[in-house]
């Protein structure tokens, strides 16, 4: 019988307490807690280290148990499997030479050391980052509090650098510590002061240069990479240091010090240097030569030790001071928190050169895995965030007659032989222009010739041959033209100052012409747009064809990103996370449609027929999506090639797709094909998909996705037929339809607005109280009644509040609506939003006015707290606005007028009363409630009206009421100086003499006319005797289609006014103001009536017509005033209230108020 094996014993592995035990009380200096790293499992993060000093186990207050623990290793980057001394999953210790001491390391385990290393690295940036936006927003506190040490700050900050610049005007900056490419404005640039022998801040936006003297017409530009001083700390990251790292005998500062003597050689016009230090900014400011003749983007300031000009790797902008005669602004780009780009505008003899200094992403090795990263893409963004900045400054500039030059110079970090991230006519590489008279090759770093950049080349250079990676490029060539090129440094003995070469461009300087066409964007052109060009593609943002609503069908998948009705034009759009790119791209997708689908027709309809022969399921791997794919339609596919030709780079749905772009709608994504089919067969036997459907185009929304529930949602929406326009011009169409169509499209455009506000009150509550409230968003005022206009109306809501316990009444509404407005200010950062205190029947409420895009509507958000019950009076009177509009469309009902010939009729005469200038409750005269609430008085007064129906037609009907009502209004309102609906019990009793209009709301009680003066009531008074005498006469039963036309001609101020009437203006600029648009107007508004009523206390007898129609002209605001005098005592009254007023107002602007001008004007 053959003796039996008998298993071989395992040696038992000693546990990690043990080795923390024997590493804790070690005397070995290379084996000890201080220089061992443990490695562990983390639940969240996975494999993770730390060092084991700093190691505290559960019973000491620590959050790591042994069990947890991985493997022990010493310090080191390099040789993982060498360095690791205790692995609990290979089973290897060679501490104490337990378990199988004899074995290598598991691979597992080193794979968890590179993870753990990079996992920590992450964090450490991340964490990294947050402490730098939280340093950020402590710095702004600090400098609110203490503004004459902020003052003080601003000298050494207002720079180059985002991380302690306080001269960033943005309201939203706090939440944009991460956003992609934002730009900000700095306030100041510095110029040498001889009497106070230092430099000092000039305003960068206006500032003079007193040494402009132009002696000649060509101009010389440089940039230089200047190689920030190389040092690698014990982390192995580059900081700043001496240049240890390049193992030279020469110093940081002596190897600057030859290039700037370089560059005083030169005596350029404009210098743009990259890689800058606050060491470099120090050294070169102190040189004379910069002092006499330049201006700096930024200087360098030792405030407490610490220099705070420009961040390590920055850039910096030199220009002389004679060679242009006025900065226009110095604009800096943040990109997640770092800064990357630097523009300024100079002015020379109304020619604006725009110049932006770039240091565009290099390609990125490993030092782990030894590859390199091919970042052409963050090139290729970073490229187009400073064509979008230089575009909105083109477009700018070009209103205010002035030529501007697009200027992008520094190191762009390609060459002749990679991709290229620009392709485009309007801007050329200078150095390769036909006019330019070199032989060189331009490589800008050569590590054949640059012993210095042969060095530099082993810490992050890929290893290729030469390359140009340094550039100048231009746009506008009719007034700038290259002539000669250099390379600085190129042929100095031994090592050159930089690892680059610098380069040197002189250009000619042409007169410009009056004809020039713009370099970077034509509307006309809708292919010479170059930001549309050259903008990247990312998975974000989203541009689709939207539809009108379809009540009886779902249209959409709802489980999908996008659950709404649409049919996808380009998946991977630009970038919309900033104001500048969202204008951009909106302006250019306007372009597409209007060249594509250009119509003068305010009724036409674009359409797409669908049915149940054009369902299908497509199968993927694992699931299934059943879509409807249109007929094709020329309109379609002609919308979506010119956008293909706009956003060149958006072409993603091509890629994808053999056959490229196919259109559809998805209406369900299921789990088996199965499902998908079923859910066919069932909208196979919908009679409606039998008989066909007509989907009608509504516009082309813009989409991005948030960041959250990664679901997108609308920014912005051009419509397909734009139909606000049309209120002003197309008075014919307007009325044929009795304004229904400009309606609808109001409707579609307010359900975008509405169902995001909707999501993000959810969104407020759910992360705040965990559903014990909800919140649902109610319509009022002339949204709810169906009478709002398109560029007339705004969105008039309420978020109601529902409580689910008592301890929940305490919530703070005011503290609500900025939790609304901070996260629709995250979401869109292009909106306009703002918290203000108003007043609805007598009660002080919190209104949060909100304008996501320059395409949607306004919406003014009210708060009502309710626990199936009102909590404050404020709340009673929000729920009592919404039972207001309700009311008026039941009493019309009750009367047996259908709710859309009343509607048409009010909308007709809303617009009456703007084109005559007495429309809107903030300046005096009534609003669409006011108006709506007058015309059912009337209807109910007054039973006639019947006979005036038409069955058959709704708008002929509401033409024929709208003109009954210009007809019997004024006798009705004279007879009832309060108006109210009937039955409603209302009484009215005036605490303020300046009410001469009541017309009081069914159930709220509120006041329409509460704003009104006796000059407004005047006026409206007259302009309804005007329209009742024009259509005296004629019979209510004939389509007077062509007098109600001539009744809404626009009012002309003052279009026959006599020698005695004169234009009293408030004129505010809008650039000299730091309010947004806004709020000037609703400060205008206030302002503008309380001069109506001082003028009716000291003119008394005079005629005064207030204007409702804000205008805006000259970069300013007019709130204008017609005033009939009728004798020369008036006139004097009228010139000493002139002057009393004026001198207030310029009181006014010393406290820091808004600068209004009273400015007054005769006829003509």
């Amino acid at each position: 019988m053959p003796p039996q094996k008998t298993a071989q014993k395992k040696i038992k592995l000693r546990t990690a307490s043990d080795v923390l035990s024997r590493l804790k009380w070690s005397d070995d200096e290379q084996l000890n807690a201080e220089n061992t790293i443990m490695g562990y499992d983390c639940r969240i993060h996975g494999p993770m280290e730390k060092r084991m000093a700093d190691y505290a186990g559960i019973d000491d207050g620590g959050d790591i148990p042994q069990h947890r623990i991985q493997y022990f290793r010493r310090t080191g980057s390099k040789n993982y499997e060498k360095l690791i001394f205790w692995d609990r999953n290979g089973r290897v210790d060679r501490l104490f030479g337990s378990g199988n001491c004899d074995d290598p390391v598991s691979s597992i385990t080193v794979q968890n050391v590179v993870k753990a290393v990079d996992t920590m690295k992450r964090i450490a940036e991340e964490k990294a980052i947050l402490a730098q936006q939280k340093a950020k927003r402590r710095a702004r506190q600090q400098a609110r509090k203490a503004q004459g040490a902020a003052a003080k700050l601003a000298l050494a900050t207002s720079s180059v650098s985002a991380n302690q610049s306080t001269s960033i005007s943005s309201p939203q900056e706090s939440s944009l510590g991460f956003q992609r490419h934002v730009w900000y404005e700095l306030d100041s640039i510095f110029v040498y002061d001889s009497s106070k022998s230092s430099h000092v801040s000039r305003r960068s936006n206006g500032f003079t240069s007193p040494k402009f003297t132009q002696t000649s017409c060509d101009l010389k530009f440089i940039t230089w990479n200047v190689l920030f001083d190389l040092h690698r700390n014990e982390q192995d990251e580059l900081v700043q240091g001496d240049d240890t790292l390049l193992n030279e005998q020469d110093s940081t500062s002596s190897r600057w010090q030859r290039l700037i003597d370089d560059l005083d050689n030169e005596m350029a016009d404009v210098i743009a240097l990259q890689e800058v230090t606050p060491r470099f900014v120090q050294q070169i400011q102190r040189c004379q030569w910069v002092k006499d003749q330049y201006v700096l983007s930024a200087v360098s300031y030792n405030l407490c030790g610490v220099d705070a000009a420009v961040e390590t790797y920055g850039n910096l902008i030199l220009w002389k001071a004679t060679s242009f005669q006025e900065c226009r602004g110095l604009h800096l780009c943040c990109d997640q928190g770092r800064n990357r780009g630097l523009l300024v505008s100079l002015l020379r003899n109304k020619i604006v050169f725009n110049v932006a200094n770039v240091h565009l992403p290099a390609d990125k090795r490993d030092n782990v895995t030894g590859e390199t990263r091919d970042r052409t893409q963050a090139r290729k963004r970073e490229f187009a965030a400073m064509v979008s900045k230089l575009q909105v400054l083109e477009q700018t500039q070009r209103k205010q007659n002035l030529y501007p030059v697009p200027f992008i110079m520094g190191d762009f970090n390609f060459g002749e032989d990679e991709p290229t991230i620009f392709q485009c006519d309007h801007l050329v590489d200078a150095w390769l222009h036909p006019s330019n008279e070199t032989q060189s090759d331009g490589f800008t770093f050569d590590w054949k010739r640059n012993e210095r950049a042969k060095k530099t080349r082993q810490h992050g250079h890929r290893e290729r041959d030469p390359r140009r990676i340094d550039r100048i490029v231009i746009g506008n060539q009719e007034i700038v033209a290259p002539i000669h090129s250099n390379l600085i440094d190129d042929s100095s003995e031994g090592l050159p100052p930089s690892d680059h070469f610098g380069v040197s461009i002189s250009f000619r300087i042409k007169s410009p012409s009056t004809k020039m066409q713009p370099i970077l964007y034509t509307p006309s052109k809708v292919e010479h747009n170059v930001w549309a060009t050259t903008a990247v593609p990312t998975t974000d943002s989203l541009l689709a064809l939207v539809f009108e609503d379809q009540d009886s069908l779902r249209l959409y998948d709802p489980s999908s990103t996008l659950p709404l009705a649409h049919i996808t034009l380009l998946n991977g759009f630009v970038d919309l996370s900033t104001s500048d790119n969202l204008a951009l791209a909106t302006q250019a997708v306007t372009d597409a449609v209007h060249q594509s689908l250009h119509s003068s027709n305010p009724s036409q309809e674009w359409t797409l027929d669908i049915g149940d022969k054009l369902l299908n399921v497509f199968e993927h791997r694992e699931s299934a999506t059943l879509v409807c794919t249109p007929n094709k339609t020329r309109w379609l596919h002609l919308l979506y090639e010119t956008l293909r030709v706009n956003f060149s780079s958006c072409d993603e749905q091509e890629q994808r797709f053999a056959d490229g772009w196919t259109p559809h709608l998805s209406l369900g994504k299921y789990s088996t094909t199965t499902e998908a089919r079923t859910e066919f067969d069932k909208l196979v036997s919908n009679g409606a998909w039998k008989n066909g459907i007509s989907l009608k185009g509504f516009g082309i929304g813009l989409f991005r996705r948030d960041a959250a529930s990664r679901k997108f949602f609308p920014v912005s929406t051009v419509p397909l037929v734009d139909r606000s326009k049309v209120i002003v011009k197309e008075t014919k169409a307007f009325l044929q339809t009795a304004g229904l169509l400009h309606g609808k499209s109001f409707e579609r455009l307010s359900k975008i607005v509405l169902g995001e506000l909707e999501s993000t009150c959810q969104h407020v509550t759910e992360e705040m109280w965990q559903g014990e409230l909800t919140s649902k968003v109610l319509l009022y005022g002339s949204q709810a009644l169906g009478v709002a206009l398109p560029g007339l109306s705004d969105i008039d809501a309420v978020v109601q509040l529902n409580f689910s316990g008592d301890e929940m009444r305490n919530i703070n509404g005011s503290k609500f609506l900025r939790l609304v407005q901070s996260r629709l200010e995250q979401l869109h950062s292009g909106s306009k939003i703002r918290l203000r205190v108003s007043s609805l029947a007598g009660c002080a409420l919190y209104v949060l006015t909100i304008k996501l895009a320059p395409g949607l509507p306004t919406v003014d958000l009210l708060l009502a707290r309710t626990t199936g019950e009102t909590l404050d009076v404020a709340s009673q009177q929000a729920l009592d606005s919404i039972d207001d509009s309700q009311l008026i469309l039941q009493r019309i009902q009750r009367l047996g007028m259908k709710a859309s010939i009343f509607q048409g009729a009010v909308r007709m005469v809303k617009l009456w009363a703007h084109r005559r200038g007495i429309y809107g409750s903030s300046m005096g005269y009534l609003g669409g409630g006011g108006w709506a609430v007058l015309m059912a008085g009337v209807l109910e007064d007054i039973t006639q009206w019947n006979e005036l129906i038409d069955v058959a037609d709704d708008a002929l009907s509401a033409r024929k009421i709208a003109m009954f009502f210009f007809r019997e209004v004024f006798n009705y309102w004279s007879n009832a100086r309060v108006v109210t609906l009937q039955g409603t019990n209302l009484s009215y009793k005036s605490t303020d003499q300046r009410n001469n209009m009541v017309v009081l709301a069914p159930k709220s009680g509120g006041n329409f006319g509460r704003s009104s003066t006796r000059s407004t009531t005047q006026q409206t008074w007259t302009e309804l005797r005007k329209v009742a005498q024009l259509l005296n006469g004629d019979s209510l039963n004939s389509d007077c289609i062509n007098k109600l036309e001539t009744c809404l001609l626009p009012h002309i101020v003052c279009g026959k006014a006599s020698g005695n009437t004169i234009i009293l203006a408030l004129k505010v600029n809008i650039k000299s103001c730091a309010l947004k648009p806004a709020d000037i107007k609703a400060r205008g508004a206030i302002l503008g009536l309380s001069t109506t009523v001082a003028l009716e206390r000291i003119l008394p007898a005079c005629n005064i017509r207030p204007d409702s129609n804000v205008r805006r002209k000259n970069g300013a605001f007019w709130f204008v005033t017609e005033i009939a005098l009728s004798g020369t005592e008036e006139k004097k009254l009228l010139a000493e209230f002139v002057e009393s007023r004026s001198r207030l107002l310029q009181q006014e602007e010393k406290l820091g108020n808004l600068p209004f001008q009273l400015v007054q004007m005769t006829p003509g």
